[in-house]
């Protein structure tokens, strides 16, 4: 009788024995998921970019190309596309260049977008997205279905940032005007308002994507005519980065 209880007592400690083996070994292997995880976390926070563009306005001169239906840096058949009624002597309005004493031209260029993170910024866009605007002192608002008609589409107001690689605590800039402007070839706006979509990829190809509010004034009608864009605050909500 005794033997068959201490045979009893020794395959259960087996068996208690084996349970808290097993358990070790599972909360060993999640111990190690679980440091790796936070290595990997803390490498893609290391390697993280946060683009905005400092706060402020920028005043521009500008004049009326008669280029109908191109835009600088979109496919000329898409636009094409997109714009089937434009006069083809349409009058674009493009950011004047700077003449230099010598004769030679340069290019203007507006925007501190600035890498506030701690890793590079690649393959930096900025979309920028109307929300509404003054035809003289009327004011219209955008709706979504509103949004998907050129020259308000995404697709149309899309454009690099010079350059589109940003180091850690390194500039980039804009070189031209979104095309709900560019084309505004009847020269009604006088005020905009929206948000720029700021995206970029890390070192590891994650794509982040911050918003930033925008402000925009025309004066046409000047002597010397101009254009003012206003970079204003950040918008923080969940679906940012």
């Amino acid at each position: 009788m005794n033997n068959l209880v201490l045979s009893e007592y020794a395959l259960l400690a087996q068996i208690l024995l084996t349970i808290i083996t097993f358990t070790g070994i599972i909360t060993s292997i999640w111990l190690s998921i679980k440091a790796l995880r936070e290595v990997q976390t803390d490498r893609k926070l290391r390697q993280m970019p946060y683009l905005a563009f400092e706060i402020g306005g920028h005043y521009l001169h500008i004049e009326y190309q008669k280029v109908g239906k191109t835009i600088l840096g979109i496919n000329p058949k898409y636009v094409e596309k997109m714009f089937p009624n434009l006069p083809d002597d349409a009058e674009s309005i493009r950011i004047k260049d700077k003449k230099k004493e010598d004769g030679s031209v340069e290019i203007v260029f507006y925007g501190r977008l600035k890498n506030y993170g701690l890793g590079p910024a690649l393959l930096t866009e900025v979309t920028w997205i109307p929300y509404a605007i003054w035809i003289g002192a009327e004011k219209f608002v955008l709706d979504d279905k509103k949004l998907l008609e050129p020259p308000y589409q995404k697709a149309l107001n899309n454009m690099p940032s010079c350059p589109s690689h940003i180091l850690p605590g390194a500039e980039a800039e804009l070189s031209r005007l979104p095309t709900f402007i560019e084309k505004d070839f009847e020269k009604k706006i006088t005020r905009v308002e929206g948000v720029l979509e700021i995206s970029c990829k890390d070192v590891f190809g994650e794509k982040h994507t911050i918003k930033q509010q925008f402000h925009l004034f025309t004066d046409y009608k000047s002597d010397i005519p101009y254009i003012i864009v206003t970079f204003s605050d950040l918008i923080h909500d969940k679906n940012n980065y």
